[in-house]
């Protein structure tokens, strides 16, 4: 039998366990990278009329190359509905075309446009700028030992998500 939760003083339900949202490192996470990214979206869409996730395909693009649909997904953290309603507008803008994968003729690459090549040499410079003034807040050693941290959280998040992943289908069988 489930314990009735004990009214707070203001009359309200309480939960039974609270979470620590101050020490709670995915809140923290999420938080900081809610910041980065009001501050991007507001900052580009002002100077450059571009949105964050035309800006990060745009960016992954100039720094891998011609990608797949699925290989941006990947390396943008979005979902891909949110990269294909980018690559679209993008192609709508001139900024990206597409073109025939040279070893999947189910693929197409999407590559920048020269168009969309000027963009990124125009928005990549502010980018820079703000990584730099926000990593400013920290010493070298500690922006090796964030990275070091953040890719070992990102590894274990990974795997974490497919041990998920794979524990919904087998309790959907």
């Amino acid at each position: 039998m489930a314990a009735h939760p004990v009214p707070r003083k203001d009359g309200f339900p309480q939960v039974s366990e609270k979470t620590n949202l101050p020490d709670h490192m995915p809140y923290q996470l999420v938080h900081v990278s809610a910041l980065l990214s009001l501050g991007v979206s507001r900052l580009f869409l002002s100077r450059f009329d571009l949105g964050i996730r035309e800006w990060r395909v745009i960016a992954i693009l100039g720094h891998y190359g011609p990608s797949s649909a699925s290989d941006l997904v990947g390396r943008a953290a979005f979902d891909k509905a949110t990269v294909s309603r980018a690559i679209k507008q993008l192609e709508r803008n001139g900024m990206v075309g597409r073109c025939a994968h040279p070893t999947d003729a189910r693929r197409q690459l999407i590559y920048l446009t020269e168009k969309g090549v000027e963009l990124h040499d125009r928005v990549a410079p502010v980018s820079i700028m703000r990584k730099r003034i926000v990593e400013s807040a920290l010493s070298e050693k500690e922006r090796e030992s964030l990275r070091i941290i953040l890719e070992k959280l990102r590894g274990q998040l990974e795997w974490l998500n497919q041990e998920e992943a794979l524990d919904n289908r087998e309790t959907d069988d």
